[in-house]
């Protein structure tokens, strides 16, 4: 099939250094799509979101990654997402089957699976400063490629590509909470991807952001303090931009989410920092399972903890008044 190839112009920043402007930001979106892909996805529900391939890094970088595009998947289809943790395989033979098993229709499930590359360079300031020197500055340069399938197909659709520019030292996270470099691609290769095969799933209302116990499967091996100690150095790898004093008090407890921001959740009276259990015992499943349900207009039955104090709220809560 014929692919149609467009560039889509993205926000460019302009930083000045010492008098000279380095550039840092996305440079833009290049998209590629066949020619009957609108044939072929009439309807989309659902956005499967699968792990990144870092071609750098380590594994602990990678898995941030992978967090991080996962929760951007969430919001940027308003909880219309499925993680690859949620479903028995991921394997291209399988997925669909997996899909149906658990509930999903593969004919109108999307998935997006994201390569990315780094490259570092140098760049000599062109303005001198006192003295005369140049100031140097290191930058890297990442490449994203973001594939578009259907779930019951191996065939790519479309593809975008993505590329950003950060200080080689940069935070992934800047200082008011917005990505940079690597995740800045990432999350504009997202938003362009939904633009062009599922422009209806893009969402203006922001899904709740949670901090979610991180996985391992011999935890129930561990148990007391060596437990919370292992939780909290999990949660320090997955989530450094969080302070310790919240990590800490998330680790120490058995809530299975910690509020970060409410989004809709704040019109039940949730807040930052909030503790979020199932009530009696009820599996909440993960953050994914937590924003589908919202976006169903429903809302699970909670226990809320708060600085020593505790409420409920949920449907099940409800239905017991009535």
């Amino acid at each position: 099939m014929k692919a149609n190839t467009r560039r889509v112009e993205l926000g460019l920043a302009l930083v000045v250094v010492g008098g000279s402007a380095l550039f840092a930001g996305c440079t833009g979106a290049i998209v590629h799509t066949r020619g009957d892909a609108a044939q072929l996805l009439p309807n989309v529900a659902s956005v499967v979101a699968l792990p990144p391939r870092l071609g750098y890094g380590k594994a602990a970088e990678q898995r941030r990654v992978a967090r991080r595009t996962a929760d951007s998947v969430i919001q940027a289809t308003g909880g219309h997402a499925i993680l690859a943790e949620e479903l028995t395989s991921v394997d291209p033979e399988l997925l669909a089957d997996s899909l149906r098993s658990f509930g999903e229709d593969p004919t109108r499930t999307l998935t997006f699976s994201v390569i990315a590359a780094r490259a570092e360079r140098i760049e000599t300031v062109g303005v001198p400063v006192a003295g005369g020197l140049r100031p140097v500055h290191r930058l890297a340069d990442y490449t994203v490629r973001l594939d578009v399938r259907r779930a019951d197909s191996r065939d790519i659709l479309g593809t975008i590509e993505t590329f950003a520019t950060a200080f080689a030292r940069a935070p992934e996270i800047d200082a008011e909470g917005k990505p940079v470099g690597l995740q800045q691609a990432i999350d504009a290769a997202i938003e362009q991807a939904l633009k062009t095969f599922a422009p209806h799933l893009m969402s203006t209302t922001p899904m709740p952001s949670v901090v979610e116990v991180p996985a391992r499967g011999e935890e129930a091996a561990i148990t007391g303090a060596l437990a919370a100690v292992d939780k909290l150095r999990r949660l320090q790898m997955l989530y450094p931009e969080l302070s310790m004093d919240d990590l800490a008090a998330f680790a120490s407890s058995n809530a299975r989410f910690m509020v970060v921001k409410a989004g809709p959740l704040a019109a039940l009276g949730l807040e930052r920092g909030d503790l979020v259990s199932g009530m009696g015992g009820q599996n909440l499943g993960g953050r994914a399972a937590l924003a589908r349900r919202l976006a169903r207009g429903q809302t699970p039955a909670m226990t809320i903890d708060r600085a020593g104090s505790r409420f409920l709220i949920g449907q099940t809560l409800v239905a017991r008044a009535r």
